[in-house]
């Protein structure tokens, strides 16, 4: 926080009037990048009149890439963030970040008919939720700690080193697609 006030040009107890905590000014800082990625998937989303497994996969993976930064705070969002906040931060970021689950959820839908749980699908919802699934575990292995990356740089050890985008992508279609087949069966 000394350093966060110093960059602001204000006093350490200044900062600590807006943010309580180092927790709630970086949870403020996930919700702006939350914020921004959510816009970005909405503007694309409702450029697409119809998507397969395979165009959606593509295009969440690439709105990801263009708001670095975000999967780093994902990673920490549950573990760290969130475990030093107060209630009334904890609601307003999870009542911020419901109004974007629902209306995202809402054009992934329209654009995927079979996400939609009237045609059988998970939901839209549903589907975000676990696209952060996804991201929070593969950016935790990707970026593992020093000592762990010196491991993972000997030989033998390729299998443990992640590239986050391609496995993304990868398992996000590979779970679309089992979605969208899953609607058509028994």
């Amino acid at each position: 926080m000394s350093g966060v006030a110093e960059r602001a040009g204000l006093a350490k107890g200044t900062a600590f009037l807006y943010y309580r905590t180092k927790e709630s000014l970086f949870l403020a800082l996930a919700a702006e990048r939350l914020d921004a990625w959510f816009a970005d998937l909405d503007a694309a989303l409702e450029a697409e009149r119809t998507c397969d497994a395979r165009r959606l996969g593509r295009l969440v993976c690439a709105t990801l890439r263009r708001h670095p930064g975000l999967t780093r705070l994902l990673a920490v969002l549950h573990g760290v963030l969130e475990r030093n906040v107060d209630l009334d931060t904890a609601r307003a970021f999870k009542h911020g970040l419901l109004d974007h689950v629902t209306r995202t959820g809402a054009l992934l839908e329209r654009a995927c008919p079979f996400l939609a749980p009237e045609a059988g699908g998970a939901g839209g919802a549903a589907l975000l939720l676990r696209v952060h699934a996804l991201v929070v575990g593969m950016a935790q292995l990707a970026d593992p700690p020093p000592v762990v990356a010196a491991v993972l740089g000997e030989p033998g050890m390729e299998v443990f080193r992640v590239e986050p985008g391609p496995m993304l992508e990868e398992t996000l279609v590979a779970l679309l697609r089992g979605l969208e087949a899953g609607r058509s069966g028994p």
